[in-house]
């Protein structure tokens, strides 16, 4: 009996300390708090009080899986409403006017500093990112973004040439097939080349040997010479859907971004088939990586549920299945090993960089004077 009412108190003992606040309490300063306590409380540490009903994701056209977008829903109760553009200066436009109701919006690289230095985007929360250990370091901390202070890497890419094997068959292997008058008289108006500012010159410039990212006068007459040479061949300036005119051979060559090359190759889910006649390539002279990131808008109501969105989409298997809809390439290096076999095989025909490519490739860089290519791409498409 003695034994019996020493374990009674002890037993009594416990329950009061528990109801007194003995279980462990979440974090001081992290909203996502520590797991424990309640036993009933959801296991990823998101304050499903603090979250918004609906999250307004301005992006890139094809450019999430809409699946991913229902499975956050299900997940959170939060709607992800999406809007889309076509160019980073579209972008930009919108945002710069204020109170756009947008909360992230996913600036290419030189996007990024303009940006920052504009004062239009809110600095990143690492706390509430635990899945930024997924991310490759070596594609962190980025000459637009040190430290990644006000950007998280989303996707990046190539721009290159996309083409049609049937009209190519001895493939392509230099920007003069795209560009050159006498090489694209054949194919009026069934070729199409980006509509932005940097991509259209940058393949000239390199197509002369220059880098992508020069000013020089006399190199910059001499891309206006070659593209204006070229324009009444064209069948436009096209950044919105090329992926779907080279799927129906509306298209048989383009200058493309790969994923939107690898869209072509392989269809977008329900909205359009693929074509296995899509190839793509890098041409000898070169062409550009760029990248593009998940920016919080320093105006945001809802910036707590923009970095639960953005963890979430930093999951490695949510990583993964985006990627195999849209087809771009993933900075989450846990997301590489859970990708098809299908995938990583057109990776390797050159849907991605391996170690010789890398060497051909250039990042567009923003400073004082690269706005000159905002007036020599005025001209171009004014004449």
């Amino acid at each position: 009996m003695q034994m019996l009412r020493v374990l009674l108190v002890a037993l009594l003992l416990a329950v009061s300390l528990a109801a007194c606040g003995g279980s462990s309490a979440t974090s001081p300063g992290n909203e996502y708090g520590a797991s424990g306590g309640d036993s009933t409380a959801p296991s990823d540490g998101v304050d499903r009080s603090k979250l918004a009903k609906e999250l307004y994701f301005y992006n890139w056209s094809d450019y999430i899986d809409p699946a991913v977008l229902d499975q956050f829903e299900a997940e959170y109760g939060v709607k992800v409403i999406v809007d889309t553009y076509d160019s980073n200066e579209d972008m930009l436009a919108k945002v710069r006017a204020g109170n756009s109701g947008y909360d992230i919006v996913v600036p290419s690289d030189y996007a990024v500093q303009i940006m920052i230095a504009e004062g239009l985007a809110a600095p990143v929360d690492k706390t509430l990112l635990p899945n930024l250990v997924h991310l490759d370091p070596n594609l962190l901390d980025q000459y637009f973004d040190k430290g990644n202070a006000y950007s998280i890497p989303y996707m990046y890419g190539i721009t290159g040439i996309a083409y049609n094997t049937k009209f190519f068959p001895n493939g392509i292997d230099s920007w003069a097939a795209i560009l050159e008058p006498s090489q694209v008289a054949p194919f009026a108006g069934k070729f199409s080349m980006l509509d932005d500012a940097r991509e259209t010159p940058g393949a000239a410039l390199r197509y002369i040997g220059q880098s992508l990212n020069s000013t020089d006068p006399a190199a910059l007459a001499r891309v206006k010479e070659i593209l204006l040479a070229q324009k009444p061949y064209l069948a436009a300036y096209n950044s919105s859907d090329v992926n779907r005119k080279l799927a129906s051979e509306e298209y048989v060559l383009a200058h493309s971004w790969s994923g939107s090359a690898m869209q072509a190759r392989n269809g977008l889910g329900d909205e359009f088939s693929g074509n296995p006649n899509i190839a793509f390539v890098i041409p000898k002279e070169g062409g550009m990586i760029w990248m593009d990131n998940m920016m919080i808008l320093k105006d945001s109501p809802h910036a707590y549920t923009a970095h639960v969105f953005m963890n979430f989409l930093m999951r490695p298997e949510v990583a993964a299945q985006n990627v195999e809809y849209i087809g771009y390439l993933t900075p989450n290096k846990d997301a590489l090993e859970l990708l098809s076999p299908e995938i990583r095989e057109l990776y390797a025909q050159g849907f991605a960089p391996d170690e010789e490519m890398y060497k051909r490739l250039e990042w567009a860089v923003r400073n004082e004077g690269t706005t000159a290519f905002d007036d020599l791409w005025t001209e171009i498409k004014g004449q």
